[in-house]
């Protein structure tokens, strides 16, 4: 987000005519980049039939990255999987063990130090 901020300040140090010039190469590489996430998501997504959920998300993506620097969507918004869109839900006081999920502390309640016999196991 401080990057997002710092470049919306140093645009604005810009003139109109540089601030049009480093709009159209923004929107430029932004293509640029979507063209190549495309036909790499293509390569590995296409067996899995999960494409078009994959490129949706990177729309979003885009968008959000835009979003950060001040800028209007560009892509239409679309839905795409809603286990995505949950896991980039950081609203949520409940946490999955294994991924972090989450925004609250959650602190161990049952700790105990390791010994030698922890490590120790039976092939039995």
């Amino acid at each position: 987000m401080f990057t997002g901020l710092d470049a919306q300040h140093l645009r604005n140090e810009l003139s109109e005519s540089e601030k049009q010039k480093a709009d159209q190469e923004m929107y430029k590489l932004l293509n640029d980049l979507y063209l190549n996430e495309e036909s790499y998501t293509k390569m590995l997504y296409d067996d899995l039939g999960i494409t078009e959920d994959v490129l949706n998300y990177v729309k979003y993506n885009g968008n959000k990255a835009l979003s950060n620097l001040g800028f209007e969507p560009y892509f239409e918004e679309r839905e795409f999987n809603p286990i995505i869109e949950n896991a980039l839900d950081t609203t949520t006081k409940n946490h999955d063990f294994f991924s972090v999920k989450g925004d609250g502390y959650v602190l161990a309640l049952n700790v105990e130090a390791l010994q030698d016999d922890d490590f120790v196991f039976d092939n039995k």
